[in-house]
């Protein structure tokens, strides 16, 4: 397996790029989504809010279903959620994370078409996975997806990133990762995986250009981030 190397101009080749799902090949959540999920639980937004994420580490990991996961947020206020209830909150929850960047996706086949490995690593629950892999077609655009509650472990810790390059087949050294949240990029980076802050795409592809040689969007013909 060979190592990346860098070209005369100073970048670093790569044979693989990997992504994270939400608020990099997703827009975030909308306030109207948080609205409506904290209307069905009977609770105030800031409140639902606090526990929608207390809970959300251990129902990405696999230890939660939709069940628990919801049951256990509810609890936490003195609800009890029915069936119906629950069933309501698992489905918006998945619309929710389910309006896809159209900029990243272009990107991503910008990528593919240069034949660069792709992989997909993200803490996701089950629930929501499925329902992506049912409705996002895009997603085979990927050679692998690596999903936290699939393998019952967590960015930023190691042994999911491991995972994810063992499927790709590559070297730490040969793959840049690309990641909303800072502990998930650091905790690439301490394997040897190339990280990187994603933000937007205009900026993320600024600081990718500076370092890597992979193709990049023309600037001047972004796409719309929608």
């Amino acid at each position: 397996m060979r190592p990346s190397r860098s070209l005369k101009d100073g970048k670093i080749q790569l044979r693989a790029v990997v992504f994270d799902y939400g608020n990099v090949l997703c827009h975030p959540q909308q306030p109207s989504d948080v609205e409506i999920m904290a209307t069905v639980c009977g609770l105030e937004v800031p409140r639902f809010q606090d526990l929608y994420w207390k809970f959300r580490m251990p129902y990405d990991r696999g230890e939660l279903n939709g069940d628990s996961y919801w049951a256990a947020v509810a609890a936490e206020d003195g609800q009890v959620l029915d069936r119906g209830q629950v069933a309501e909150l698992t489905a918006l929850d998945a619309k929710s994370w389910s309006r896809p960047n159209r900029a990243t996706i272009e990107w991503v086949e910008q990528l593919r078409r240069a034949g660069l490995g792709l992989g997909l690593l993200s803490n996701m629950p089950l629930e929501i996975s499925r329902y992506l892999t049912a409705h996002c077609d895009w997603l085979a655009l990927f050679d692998s997806s690596t999903f936290s509650c699939d393998v019952g472990q967590v960015k930023p810790d190691p042994a999911i990133y491991q995972i994810c390059l063992e499927k790709l087949n590559v070297a730490a050294a040969e793959v840049l990762f690309l990641d909303d949240i800072a502990a998930n990029v650091e905790g690439a980076s301490a394997l040897g995986i190339h990280g990187l802050i994603f933000d937007t795409v205009e900026q993320t592809v600024a600081r990718v250009k500076e370092r890597f040689e992979i193709p990049v969007p023309d600037s001047s013909k972004a796409a719309p981030g929608c």
